[in-house]
């Protein structure tokens, strides 16, 4: 009787995680339907054009401009991390593609790194930097996934955004 009681209350108990707002990321899925914040710092760096870090609770949100496409889209990445989790394995990531004010596409993803990214790649990301160092920014083209460089407001320090469509793969500072 009592191990029929204990299996029922951790089901409970399981269900109520799972479908907890909290809990929602460790599943996957779309995040921003589970956490309305993930929409709502979209469009705020949409108008803005500016990154922008919110804390709410345990989470802080990170909210990226990455590139505006050829067509004017916006591409903004919003990464959500846990308080006291450094690993990215514990992070939500959305990916927004933004035309004309209103939400095009959202895919979320899970950053690949640097270990996991084709070894093709690695050349490609190195002279995007070096290009970016001298002019500011640079991007590329490589089987699918575009590079794109930045400076950084202090002296060479380099930013490198790697996607894969619209989801960003990995984010490096060098």
């Amino acid at each position: 009787m009592k191990k029929n009681i204990i299996k029922i209350i951790s089901a409970i108990c399981l269900s109520l995680f799972i479908s907890s707002p909290a809990g929602a990321w460790t599943i996957g899925g779309k995040y921003n339907q589970s956490d309305p914040n993930f929409n709502r710092l979209a469009m705020r760096v949409y108008n803005s054009n500016s990154p922008y870090i919110y804390t709410y609770g345990a989470y802080t949100y990170n909210a990226i401009p990455i590139t505006t496409t050829m067509s004017g889209c916006k591409l903004i990445s919003i990464i959500r991390r846990t308080k006291g989790f450094s690993d990215p394995n514990y992070w939500a990531i959305e990916n927004y593609k933004i035309c004309s004010g209103n939400i095009a596409e959202v895919k979320n993803t899970n950053m690949a790194g640097w270990d996991n990214l084709p070894q093709g790649i690695k050349p490609v990301i190195n002279n995007t930097i070096a290009e970016a160092r001298q002019y500011g920014k640079a991007t590329a083209n490589y089987y699918g996934y575009r590079v794109i460089t930045k400076t950084g407001a202090y002296v060479g320090m380099v930013f490198v955004y790697v996607l894969k469509g619209i989801k960003l793969e990995s984010i490096m500072r060098f």
